[in-house]
Formats: structure tokens, C-alpha cells, sequence
């Protein structure tokens, strides 16, 4: 039978069992300011300025990120924007890496994001 200082223990212990704050969600909030940020500064595309970056999904060990945008530009010119990214894929990763204090840089993949 459990005293009642445990079993209030075990209750505390519950609400932070979840880990709110994991590793891959704070470099993930992080990636996506940088990137967001080598969108509006750093790239010289003009297929690119209208990009907003709005979520990143970061696998646990930090190997693999997806990161989702918006754009404002009509339908006619989302195939240009997708070809813009994989063209620029590298260079965002490279300057990423100057920005990050990461061991491993995660690949990165571009996905439109559907609302």
C-alpha cells in the first residue's frame, strides 16, 4: 500500500512524463527561424521572397527535417517554387550549418504546406 507523499509523488511525476520540450523540438524551432531568415536575407531568388516557413518536423535522432511553407504566389507558379527549392536545398543546408552548433546537419526536405 502506497503512502499518500507517493502517490502524490507518482501524480507529479505523470505531468512531466510527457517531455514537452524534447531535443528535436527545440532545434526544430530553431531551424525554422534560420531558415526563414536565409529566405528573407540571404537567398537572391525572386521565386523564393514570398515563402513563409510554417512548421518543421524533426525526426528524434536529428537526422532527417521536414520543413513546410506556404507560399503566396498563385498555382501556376508552385512548380517553379518546388524547382527554386531543390535548387537551393544545399545552399540553405550550407548556411544552416554556419548558423547551427550542430555535430550532424540533418537532410533536409521541402513539402508545401495544405491547409
Amino acid at each position: 500500500m502506497k503512502s499518500s507523499k507517493e502517490k502524490k509523488f507518482t501524480e507529479n511525476y505523470k505531468l512531466f512524463d510527457s517531455h514537452p520540450f524534447k531535443r528535436s523540438q527545440r532545434v526544430s524551432d530553431s531551424i525554422r527561424k534560420e531558415v526563414a531568415s536565409i529566405f528573407l536575407f540571404k537567398v537572391n531568388d525572386p521565386r523564393l521572397k514570398n515563402i513563409t516557413i510554417t512548421n518543421v518536423i524533426l525526426t528524434d535522432d536529428l537526422s532527417n527535417a521536414k520543413i513546410f511553407y506556404s507560399c503566396l504566389n498563385p498555382k501556376d507558379e508552385a512548380v517553379a517554387v518546388e524547382k527554386a527549392l531543390k535548387k537551393s536545398k544545399s545552399f540553405i543546408r550550407t548556411m544552416l550549418g554556419k548558423s547551427l552548433n550542430l555535430k550532424k546537419l540533418p537532410n533536409i526536405d521541402f513539402f508545401k504546406d495544405q491547409f
